[in-house]
Parts: structure tokens; C-alpha cells; sequence
């Protein structure tokens, strides 16, 4: 992974907190599963929409943009998201 430890465990803590907050019994991770959300019928990456939109949700986007993207691209982001998210799978 090209990310450093120090911005990982950044995106790590304020993606747990999200999730410790809105993810109680699997909560948010069953509305993706079964498309409850915001235009899913478009999405063909579950797994990234969430990423991404966890990533959204925790604050993160001036994070992202001033300290990630000068050396990282949504490729590198997306690896270090998919190690710290849950896994959804769609069930629609």
C-alpha cells in the first residue's frame, strides 16, 4: 500500500467513528446490501460506492484533497478503503 501509516490510521479512526455511530447490528451495511440509498440502481461497484461514501460521511474530502491526492490517486485510496470498511454485498 502507498499510503503512509500516519494518513491510514487517520482515515481509519474517523471511518470507525462513522460506523460506530450509524452501523449498530449492521445497520448501514444492510441498507446498502438491499439498496436503500441515494440513486442505487445506478451503482455497479457496491463495494466502492460504500467506500467512498463512508469516506464522504467521515469528513474526509479536504483530507483526501490536501494530503492524499498529492501523491496518492483514487485507486491507492480505494485499497486503503477496502481494508478498513466493511464488506457489502448486494442482496437485490
Amino acid at each position: 500500500m502507498k499510503m503512509t501509516k500516519e494518513h491510514y490510521a487517520t482515515m481509519q479512526q474517523a471511518i470507525n467513528a462513522v460506523l460506530n455511530k450509524y452501523n449498530d447490528n449492521d445497520k448501514l451495511v444492510h441498507e446498502y446490501e438491499s439498496g436503500q440509498f441515494a440513486r442505487s440502481d445506478k451503482v455497479k461497484d457496491l463495494q466502492k460506492r460504500f467506500c467512498f461514501d463512508l469516506l464522504y460521511g467521515a469528513g474526509l474530502n479536504n483530507f483526501v484533497t490536501d494530503s492524499l491526492y498529492p501523491y496518492l490517486n483514487d485507486d491507492h485510496i480505494y485499497t486503503a478503503l477496502r481494508s478498513i470498511c466493511p464488506k457489502v454485498t448486494r442482496l437485490y
